[in-house]
């Protein structure tokens, strides 16, 4: 039995160690890189890191842009396109339009992506009208994060109601000290609550704190502040006078409950899971969703099968840390056997070295991922005969030109049937 006071300690050993991992939207490790350093101690840069950033939490949903990291991409792209003056300026969203539909990963983007161009414009007239082009000094005029929060939810048409954790967001951003950016520094980081993110009420529903994450925990006003303040009280457990110090290690662990049973034992289950990861390359896991773009026609061909057979999956959604180095599968299916999820590997060729990374990544994870690499059929025993393909590589290969058989089997349970998967 999973006691409230174990997984108490296992969330907040979690939390300490995730709490300097820099948020995916301004992480120097990830590319595209940004255009400007956002810890800049120019006024002016600090004016530019305000308003640019209130333009990524606007946008900084899943409807709109599907990833967070697709926020951060699409606009460093806008970015490079329009430079500073012009990115700021633009308040007629057909000209953001025009460019976003350009984006090499459009049709990637959220299912409400028509939204955006609109969104974009509605923070730029209110950064140019309202706070006067200096986000910093217009803050000084609300005695609480809270009240600016409301402001912004007035003005900002996507930012209120069911999308008010994204203003709670971006506050968190502008009060909290490093790794966030520190610049509403007039208010305490005690008054923030932690954002009602569909990840962190994932966490909380775990936890027993609130009851669903079905959509009308949102379109409620009072039922979502309700659950936020119940989040946020949690917290101050953790970090009494920082309670928002917990708002992005939830969102990390709470990318990795997505589509999970919501429960003790699962949430316990995955934090003795990363607690493992960091004992053994000692370093918290981290891990960010990638722009899905398909390296090989292999690659869309596996993707395609598996939209066509409904098949929840991840691409390059996770990067494991081994020891000495870092693997991120390609393909992370919904699916489970034996309780491991399936990992899809596409391959065109393999080496030694590949090898020896599969088959750490095998020895350090297999007993949560089950590792399958999809090869052309006439290599396969070519990679045999030169003993790159050894028992310990990985669970199974599969001829790649067969891949949607596989697909098919995996997903009407008859794989694994006709031979014994290894543990």
């Amino acid at each position: 039995m999973v006691t409230s006071y174990d997984l108490h300690a296992l969330l907040t050993k979690f939390v300490k160690i995730n709490t300097n991992v820099t948020d995916v939207q301004w992480d120097r490790r990830m590319r595209p890189q940004l255009l400007f350093n956002p810890y800049s101690k120019e006024y002016e840069e600090k004016k530019k890191t305000a308003h640019y950033f209130l333009l990524a939490a606007s946008i900084l949903d899943d409807q709109m842009v599907g990833f967070s990291e697709n926020a951060r991409n699409l606009l460093i792209n806008l970015h490079k396109k329009f430079e500073t003056q012009r990115l700021f300026e633009i308040t007629k969203p057909h000209l953001f339009n025009e460019e976003i539909i350009k984006y090499s990963f459009y049709n990637y983007l959220g299912p409400r992506k028509e939204t955006i161009a609109e969104t974009l414009a509605a923070v730029n007239i209110f950064v140019k009208f309202k706070a006067e082009r200096d986000l910093i000094r217009y803050s000084q005029k609300f005695a609480k994060p809270k009240d600016f929060v409301e402001e912004l939810t007035k003005s900002i048409e996507r930012m209120r109601g069911i999308h008010k954790d994204k203003a709670w967001t971006y506050m968190r951003w502008m009060v909290r000290p490093e790794p966030d950016l520190e610049l509403f520094k007039q208010y305490k980081p005690e008054d923030l609550l932690v954002p009602l993110t569909k990840e962190n009420a994932s966490v909380a529903i775990s936890l027993g704190l609130i009851k669903t994450t079905m959509p009308y925990l949102w379109k409620d006003e009072n039922t979502a502040l309700n659950a936020q303040q119940k989040i946020t009280d949690y917290a101050k457990q953790i970090f009494p006078k920082d309670p928002a110090k917990i708002d992005y290690p939830l969102f990390l662990l709470g990318r990795w409950l997505k589509r999970k049973n919501l429960n003790r034992n699962t949430l316990k289950e995955a934090l003795q899971f990363f607690e493992q990861i960091q004992k053994v390359t000692g370093q918290p896991q981290a891990h960010y969703q990638k722009l899905s773009r398909y390296k090989s026609g292999w690659e869309k061909e596996t993707a395609r099968i598996l939209m066509q057979m409904h098949i929840p999956y991840g691409y390059e959604t996770i990067t494991f840390p081994l020891p000495g180095d870092q693997y991120t599968p390609d393909f992370i299916l919904d699916k489970e056997i034996n309780g491991r999820k399936i990992v899809l590997e596409p391959h065109y060729e393999m080496n030694l070295k590949q090898s020896s990374k599969y088959s750490l990544f095998k020895q350090t994870y297999g007993h949560k991922f089950m590792l399958i690499l999809l090869l052309k059929n006439d290599l396969i025993t070519f990679f045999n005969k030169r003993n790159i393909l050894t028992n310990d590589v990985c669970d199974d290969v599969w001829p790649i030109e067969f891949v949607g058989l596989l697909i098919d089997k995996i997903k009407t349970g008859e794989y694994g049937q006709d031979k014994k998967i290894a543990n």
